[in-house]
């Protein structure tokens, strides 16, 4: 019964697989483990400093003052949102390197809680691209577009990427729930990582507040609803890549391991 073929064969072949050498069944986790970081980085530049969404501009502010900064700084915005939507795509990447570490947290349990972790991060890079068409689009012609349409234009890159907060809950939820059910005497996350990617997802329910406000701090550039929200999410993606890279060389060693004993 040791066997951990008479517990789970799904399991046996994904992990124990002797096909693969240690080598080849790890090869690119760590590549793509890293894209997090790189994500982050390049999209606090692209995004968040040419883009000029650090901080946003407040949602009091009139149509005029949304197309006076269109019309100003149109190529920064423009290299910075086609610069999000390019580096933006990095954060799938760095879901499927935690979904292959978290299918090993349990080896020999179902991958349930691991496929909402991977869906709900790659379904993550939607608002994080889809938002910076928006303000690219004010950007391309903000000459000819009225003051009130760059207006919506930029209401709705902000109403999207906030709004849409509950597809990346789910995965740090998920990401909390399967590190504390890790049996090792030592997990692979530390508990109060697994504690903090929870509360962080679910701390963003504060965002269900944005649209009733346009000043305070729930507002886009409140300092709960921006401030605090980004600076969680951000902590969270250096905290999960920390560990996730630390995890990764226990996990060859323990499959090297088991090849030696089948």
């Amino acid at each position: 019964m040791n066997d951990p073929r008479m517990i789970n064969a799904d399991a046996y072949f994904r992990y124990y697989n002797p096909v693969l050498t240690n080598e080849a069944y790890f090869k690119y986790w760590r590549t793509c483990a890293l894209m997090g970081p790189v994500f982050l980085a390049a999209f606090l530049i692209c995004w968040g400093m040419l883009g000029y969404n650090i901080p946003p501009i407040p949602a009091d502010h009139t149509p005029e003052q949304l197309a006076q900064h269109f019309r100003t700084n149109y190529n920064e915005v423009r290299a910075g949102m086609a610069g999000a939507m390019l580096f933006g795509c990095l954060y799938l990447p760095w879901t499927l390197a935690i979904y292959k570490v978290m299918q090993l947290i349990n080896r020999n349990e179902n991958d349930m809680i691991s496929t909402l972790q991977m869906w709900g991060g790659g379904l993550t890079v939607v608002p994080l691209v889809t938002s910076s068409v928006f303000w690219l689009t004010g950007a391309y012609r903000p000459d000819v577009l009225s003051p009130v349409t760059l207006q919506m234009l930029y209401d709705q890159g902000w109403l999207l990427i906030d709004m849409f907060y509950f597809i990346t809950t789910i995965p740090m939820v998920a990401i909390g729930v399967a590190g504390l059910t890790d049996k090792r005497a030592k997990p692979l996350f530390p508990r109060w990582v697994c504690w903090y990617s929870i509360w962080a997802g679910l701390s963003f329910l504060f965002e269900l507040l944005m649209p009733f406000f346009k000043t305070g701090l729930f507002a886009r550039q409140g300092w709960l609803n921006f401030w605090v929200e980004f600076v969680v999410w951000f902590a969270y993606i250096l905290l999960i890549t920390f560990f996730m890279l630390k995890a990764i060389p226990r996990l060859q060693q323990e499959r090297a391991q088991m090849l030696e004993q089948t």
